[in-house]
């Protein structure tokens, strides 16, 4: 099944094509930038958009205006980006998915290979499993698939919309733990996160369920980085525990659409080390499971297409849909 956007979000590709402007040397940027975060407000696009809005802007000389445009799993904001004229100030925070994952799951009014121009990687996810503390025995991962094998269909989880990381980390943990979760997409982190709590579903993937999993409100199971969150250090990863199978990292991106000119790509890579490396950057995504990272050139562009075949494997494997 593959999933429509609505009419207005199906932005022409022809406006990609558009000639790169010839910008003289230093001259970018002139006036303000907008960076579009692709889902609504509280979620974690918007989390590494904010803490880096305001030291980008000093270090380029313009202000940088957010600008949250959700929807369709992000493909609304990234669709507008991707028609935007490529003259670096229409540009994407975007998550793994845009570029990795809904590709395999939707029919996209763009193509993710060919019609933006990869920046750099801002930061990486430590996602939490984290579940209502409702569900009847269970306060570990391991009585988490003991509950499900025992109660098939009764296990719900939240993501932030078709086609995202947290719906894909949570179709691999299901598909290596051999049990059934049912996917309720939402329009965002933020509402899934709202969703968990008043119990309308039982789990989520995703970091912005850390900080309810700190203050007691909800049960922390797991993470699902790399390593342990520096967050949540006494919850094991999945892949320690050998709960998670072949799928890439969360992480966020910078991007432009097509064509963006060479002068401005450099611009923002010679800054954003800088801007990351700041101490308050890395104290604001802290909480919501952030860590500042900074990857461009061909690393940063061959971590995608490894991920995006990764992933691929991953949607064919767990028969992951959309809803």
């Amino acid at each position: 099944m593959t999933s429509r956007l609505p009419r207005r979000a199906l932005l022409g590709a022809a406006a990609t094509t558009l000639a790169a402007p010839v910008l003289a040397q230093g001259s970018w940027p002139q006036r303000p930038i907008t960076l579009i975060a692709p889902y609504p407000p509280g979620g974690s696009s918007d989390n590494v958009s904010r803490p880096i809005s305001q030291p980008l802007a000093a270090a380029l000389g313009q202000n940088v205006i957010i600008e949250n445009r959700g929807g369709a799993g992000g493909s609304i904001g990234s669709a507008a980006v991707a028609a935007a004229r490529p003259d670096g100030y229409t540009l994407l925070v975007w998550p793994t998915a845009i570029m990795t994952i809904s590709p395999h799951l939707m029919r996209l009014p763009y193509d993710p290979a060919k019609d933006f121009t990869p920046i750099a990687m801002l930061a990486f996810g430590d996602g939490v499993v984290a579940m209502n503390p409702k569900v009847p025995g269970v306060r570990t991962i391991q009585q988490l698939v003991a509950y499900a094998k025992a109660n098939p269909g009764k296990l719900r989880f939240s993501s932030a919309g078709n086609g995202t990381i947290t719906q894909m980390t949570g179709e691999i943990f299901a598909d290596a733990v051999g049990i059934k979760l049912e996917h309720v997409p939402y329009r965002g982190s933020a509402p899934a996160y709202t969703a968990l709590l008043a119990g309308e579903v039982e789990l989520q993937f995703d970091p912005v369920a850390i900080p309810g999993v700190k203050d007691g409100r909800i049960i922390g199971l797991a993470t699902t980085g790399a390593t342990r969150s520096p967050e949540l250090p006494d919850l094991p990863t999945l892949r320690e525990l050998n709960m998670y199978g072949p799928g890439g990292l969360s992480f966020f991106g910078l991007a432009g659409p097509a064509g963006l000119p060479p002068e401005v790509v450099q611009r923002l890579t010679s800054v954003l080390p800088g801007v990351l490396a700041l101490p308050e950057v890395a104290r604001a995504m802290a909480p919501v499971g952030l860590r500042p990272n900074f990857e461009a050139g061909e690393a940063f562009a061959r971590r995608i297409v490894e991920d995006r075949a990764i992933f691929g494997e991953a949607v064919r494997r767990t028969g992951a849909k959309v809803e």
